[in-house]
């Protein structure tokens, strides 16, 4: 990973989330921690690490309890490598975590070299998992523009407060060839911009694109023959979603937006168009 990787440590013992967080950083990992389950989810609202190493043992929610979260209702995390620090984990512990999906089991006291080499390993294997999905991108995107006809390259905007929240999609997209662009807030509330060549049009929800998604959709050209996809937040209330669906928007990808995910999307609207 050309970036630093990142990884999430969750430890209720404060010494020991210290002594890891050193120890990662020495190691020029970036370290994000916190104190027990509950926490973690907390921060993995807005966060993705790249590894998580997680105590099996803690108060308010066990790393079981979080890795079963994760597992089957986080999807987005199921490409993040899950790690267990245990002291005394039994043999049913270990069968449990197995097939809740864990990656990895570390003993305490913490032996620092292993724990190291551990992360290594299961950050070389998820490089290698993303070079394959990268692969398949390229393909798609070849695909894309065989059923288009044209060798041009497809124009992406995003609406968008914070570029580096969508940062995943537009690196991936400007590495296949298309041109991307950038509408801040400031320009979607001054409608200082023209969205006639865009191909794909991606909104990232905030308040501004709330209040001005009737206007913006309105004041498309009538022969625009782009679409428009709304990026959510994790959790999008039933208000929110029925204003979204009276615009005209019928796509919605959440926080944080795989890559994959975006490419499947614009494959199945390509072989069917709106």
């Amino acid at each position: 990973m050309s970036e630093k990787a990142k990884i999430l440590c969750v430890e209720d013992e404060r010494m020991l989330l210290q002594d890891l967080k050193e120890e990662l950083e020495d190691a020029n990992y970036d370290v994000i921690t916190a104190e027990n389950g509950h926490a973690a989810l907390d921060l993995l609202l807005t966060e993705k690490p790249d590894l998580i190493i997680c105590d099996m043992m803690m108060p308010k929610m066990d790393g079981p309890a979080l890795l079963e979260h994760l597992r089957s209702s986080r999807a987005n995390f199921d490409d993040v490598p899950f790690i267990f620090l245990t002291a005394k984990a039994t043999r049913d512990d270990l069968v449990k975590g197995k097939r809740l999906g864990v990656d990895d089991y570390l003993t305490k006291p913490v032996d620092y070299d292993l724990l190291l080499a551990t992360v290594e390993a299961s950050l070389g294997q998820i490089r290698r998992i993303r070079h394959q999905g990268q692969l398949k991108l390229r393909q798609l995107y070849r695909s894309m523009q065989k059923q288009r006809a044209t060798t041009e390259d497809l124009r992406v905007t995003f609406v968008a407060s914070q570029a580096n929240a969508i940062q995943p999609i537009s690196k991936a997209l400007t590495e296949l060839g298309c041109i991307v662009s950038i509408v801040t807030d400031d320009q979607l509330a001054k409608r200082s911009f023209s969205l006639e060549k865009t191909d794909i049009l991606f909104l990232v929800y905030s308040k501004v694109v709330h209040y001005y998604l009737k206007y913006l959709m309105e004041d498309l050209p009538k022969d625009w023959k782009g679409f428009p996809v709304l990026l959510a937040p994790p959790k999008l209330s039933e208000e929110q979603r029925e204003i979204i669906k009276d615009a005209g928007i019928g796509e919605t990808i959440e926080y944080p937006y795989p890559p994959v995910e975006v490419f499947k999307l614009l494959m199945k609207r390509i072989k069917t168009p709106a």
